[in-house]
């Protein structure tokens, strides 16, 4: 192809193109695609460790500005994990310049929490009936399609009807016409969701405890007891480095390579997703 460079597209019909683009070298990621389906995100970029932070779903009209300001914003940022204050990602506010779809379904992966706010925004002009923002509720989705229902919180300020297909997720009527009792109230949720929160059943967990073998189920049990973090060589007679278990480990983001040892064999240390995994495969007392 001499200097011309291909880039990789999918196109309307979830098919991958292949096109020149007519540059030197394309540093354009294919995770910035405006087209990139939800679910071939989470099957190529999802991983356990989630970031400091807690996504915001809500309507973007300037008529809830202050809700956010007021209330939601600092709430979440007087909530505190492992030592650090979390802090809200809105996708409007965002600056990383990736598309919209990819900043939610990142967002949404990786956030400690998500936040709904899916309170009435109108009535049907037909029916009369409340209806809530439409895009609040495909972000609502792409959650509970990802994430254990622990690690959504719906919140609205009306005492509408709710909706049927999500009654069964945690969810809170909170007044925000009072701004500091709202803002207490939504922290105090928030840290009742973080103290339940259990990866054992996260469907990451259960996606990767179904592709191991036995051979590397066997291998992980011991690791349930680690601290994460802490890393163990793997010798040459090692059961894991001749079937070829560290590789698929490492491909799977069980394991990560730590360095040598003195001995100049490899080591390893669990991910905070290997670590969970380790846990969920161990035999139960």
């Amino acid at each position: 192809w001499g200097r011309w460079i291909g880039r990789l597209r999918r196109s309307r019909s979830g098919d991958l193109l292949f096109s020149i683009t007519g540059q030197q070298v394309s540093t354009e990621p294919f995770v910035g695609d405006k087209r990139m389906h939800p679910n071939a995100f989470l099957q190529t970029l999802w991983r356990l460790e989630c970031s400091p932070t807690v996504f915001v779903a809500m309507s973007f009209d300037p008529a809830y500005d202050a809700r956010f300001s007021e209330v939601i914003s600092p709430a979440i940022t007087e909530v505190r994990r492992v030592g650090k204050s979390l802090s809200p990602r809105r996708v409007d506010l965002s600056s990383s310049g990736d598309s919209v779809i990819t900043e939610i379904n990142d967002g949404i992966a990786h956030a400690q929490l998500i936040v709904a706010d899916v309170s009435t925004v109108g009535r049907d002009s037909v029916s009369g009936r409340p209806y809530r923002n439409a895009n609040v509720l495909y972000e609502v989705g792409i959650a509970l399609a990802c994430r254990a229902p622990s690690d959504v919180l719906l919140i609205r300020h009306d005492y509408d009807p709710f909706l049927f297909d999500v009654s069964t997720i945690p969810h809170a009527t909170i007044d925000f016409t009072n701004g500091q009792d709202a803002k207490l109230r939504l922290k105090t949720l928030l840290e009742s969701r973080l103290a339940e929160q259990n990866f054992l059943s996260d469907a990451r967990v259960e996606r990767v405890v179904a592709r191991l073998s036995n051979d590397e189920i066997y291998i992980l049990w011991p690791l349930a007891e680690h601290q994460i973090g802490t890393s163990f060589a793997v010798g040459e007679a090692s059961m894991l480095r001749r079937s070829g278990g560290v590789q698929r480990l490492l491909d799977l983001q069980v394991i990560r390579f730590a360095g040598l040892n003195a001995d100049r064999n490899p080591t390893y240390s669990c991910t905070p997703l290997g670590h969970v995994v380790a846990q969920r495969v161990r035999p139960s007392a």
